[in-house]
């Protein structure tokens, strides 16, 4: 495979991956893994961690959103 080749995935392995991905970065972040039993590599818990941030600052931005517009809607 050459850069620039696009990998095809089906449907199904698309959800059942956005499914996983949801589930890891709803679920409280664990900064405590055990060495020899579950070490990520530090560039795979760095991407994990920012991920998880970015969806919880996303999460944040909603609710803020929400709150605004009931503020807004009482004014």
């Amino acid at each position: 495979m050459k850069l620039g080749d696009f990998i095809v995935i089906s449907t199904e392995a698309r959800n059942r991956a956005a499914a996983r991905w949801k589930e890891i970065v709803e679920k409280d972040f664990d900064l405590y893994y055990t060495p020899g039993i579950n070490s990520p590599s530090p560039e795979m818990r760095t991407a994990t961690a920012m991920e998880y941030a970015a969806y919880q600052l996303g999460q944040i931005n909603h609710k803020l959103d929400r709150i605004i517009a009931a503020l807004e809607s009482t004014s």
